[in-house]
């Protein structure tokens, strides 16, 4: 069975062709997207004469409603959309992609895998926030923890890499990358996360702030008279790595400032290790016990000084990463062999929700 599964964004659509969810076929973006029934079109070029038996959908925000891959109907639809209020820059652009290759596909399954479905387990006391119970109720201003997908696919295969359930592990996965995010997976189950009502809350990202109390937010509101748009633009897009080190979102090319003396550079690698080092001493606490430390996504699969500065000083908690295997090349391997296992497992989203998809539809 080849299952397509596509990521549709603002201004780009990915997508892969995976046989039986286990071989990849095709793998490729359409940039510059006037419209997703275009850039389907162009897809379906490049796919050539291979036939598409199902296609799984990457969607960012599923609320409290989704908390499980679904088979998308007319009423999944709707509640996407519906959705759409709390992720406005992702939700829609998922939909579209939806409704197009529903309309170019349909005598296929379609399948909505949404990121935000992994934290549906998270407990009350993690995801509420401390604001009056009327907004938790009423508005569902909540923590929804987004990365689910990666952070679900690692956890998964630290545990076939073992030959055991995901349901024998105590797991704290980083997923770090221009966003970035960590989750405590105890036994399979997701029961804390740092991102949090929107994908802005939690560690320094490439240009996210991170967490950020909101008195200073409203401080600058106030004093410099500022529109709540344009500062939340700001916290998206000119913060983090970024704003820190007046360098760049990428990790390589800060780096690559700091160890040339810039001192606003290494300010941010400092602060950006500390938030994560903070989160996983909080997580270990949390769940009484941690068996492996899982690092993924862009910086966290290949920069091994970022591992390294992470775990420094964090032997009393049985965290102690090993330099030679920390540098080791391989993409899939384990860099710390402490009481705490410390491992690099490279992401593979697109291969969860063709294994979703064919789970549901196959």
């Amino acid at each position: 069975m080849n299952i397509l599964v596509l990521n549709a964004g603002s201004s780009s659509l990915k997508f892969d062709l995976w046989e039986n969810a286990e071989r990849l076929l095709v793998q490729d973006t359409v940039e510059r997207v006037e419209s997703m029934s275009a850039a389907l079109d162009e897809a379906f070029g490049k796919l050539g004469n291979a036939p598409v038996h199902a296609v799984g959908h990457r969607v960012v925000h599923g609320g409290e409603r989704f908390r499980e891959p679904v088979v998308i109907d007319a009423e999944v639809e709707r509640g996407i959309d519906e959705l759409s209020a709390l992720a406005p820059l992702h939700n829609p652009h998922n939909l579209e992609g939806i409704r197009a290759a529903r309309e170019k596909l349909p005598l296929v399954k379609h399948v909505a895998v949404f990121d935000t479905a992994f934290h549906g387990t998270l407990p009350p006391r993690a995801y509420v926030y401390g604001l009056p119970y009327e907004y938790l109720t009423e508005k569902k201003v909540r923590r929804y923890g987004f990365h689910g997908i990666s952070h679900r696919y690692v956890s998964l295969r630290f545990a076939e890499i073992h030959g055991k359930s995901a349901a024998d592990f105590r797991l704290i996965t980083c997923h770090l990358g221009n966003g970035c995010s960590v989750c405590a997976v105890d036994r399979g189950r997701s029961v804390d996360t740092s991102m949090g009502f929107t994908p802005l809350e939690g560690l320094l990202m490439g240009t996210r702030s991170g967490d950020v109390d909101a008195g200073a937010i409203l401080h600058l509101i106030a004093t410099e008279k500022r529109d709540a748009r344009d500062v939340l633009r700001m916290l998206n897009e000119k913060s983090g790595i970024k704003g820190l080190s007046g360098v760049s979102n990428d990790m390589r090319d800060v780096l690559t400032a700091a160890h040339a003396g810039n001192e606003r550079a290494e300010l941010a690698v400092e602060a950006f290790c500390y938030r994560v080092k903070k989160y996983i001493g909080s997580y270990l606490a949390a769940m009484g016990g941690l068996d492996a430390l899982i690092f993924t996504g862009g910086i966290g699969e290949n920069s091994a000084e970022i591992r390294r500065r992470i775990c420094e000083n964090l032997g009393a908690l049985g965290i102690a990463i090993d330099p030679e295997a920390n540098g080791a090349g391989e993409k899939e391997r384990q860099v710390g062999n402490s009481r705490v296992g410390i491992w690099v497992i490279p992401t593979q989203e697109e291969k969860l929700i063709a294994v979703e998809t064919l789970r549901l539809v196959g």
